[in-house]
């Protein structure tokens, strides 16, 4: 049998025991998630305060986004094809036949429209020209959107430059 004092240091061993246990699987891996929660939580703050530095932009975005809606629906109850259209307006705005040509790049959905794409190439015209091109297209009557263009200086005239441009004809969905 055990004396009294043994049996205190016995007790004594197993509470530490099970104290070393509950702390070593129950308390520790409890405080490394609490870690790790809490670096959680500062990172959802900053992104929550990054998005709301955005919220205006958002807005402004969104008001152009509704501005091209009405335009795509009044454009879409036309009776020509978006091919003919920008042609009309390039030979309005100066350019004759021989001096581009475009092509048509397939059409893909978007968010909001359906965006048919073009390249149009346009040869020997000067830089004013197609500054005022890119005017009529993105601020004009037609759901137009510049993608890019790619100019080239011509070797035999410094004043003239043959450009390439992909447009995006927006189309209802």
């Amino acid at each position: 049998m055990l004396r009294d004092r043994e049996q205190q240091v016995l007790a004594a061993g197993v509470a530490a025991a099970v104290l070393i246990f509950l702390i070593s699987f129950l308390v520790l891996p409890d405080l490394e998630k609490i870690r790790v929660q809490n670096r959680s939580r500062i990172q959802a703050e900053k992104d929550l305060s990054d998005l709301r530095a955005y919220v205006p932009e958002m807005r402004l975005l969104e008001a152009g986004v509704r501005a091209r809606k009405d335009l795509v629906r009044a454009s879409a109850s036309g009776q020509d094809s978006p091919l003919s259209r920008l042609t009309a307006l390039l030979q309005g705005s100066g350019f004759p036949q021989s001096a581009f040509s475009i092509k048509s790049g397939g059409i893909k959905d978007g968010e909001y429209f359906k965006e048919e794409s073009f390249d149009m190439k346009i040869e020997s015209r000067g830089y004013l020209e197609l500054v005022h091109l890119l005017q009529k297209l993105e601020d004009g009557s037609m759901p137009v959107v510049v993608r890019s263009v790619n100019l080239k200086s011509r070797y035999e005239s410094s004043s003239s430059i043959d450009a390439t441009l992909r447009v995006g004809y927006l189309l209802p969905r």
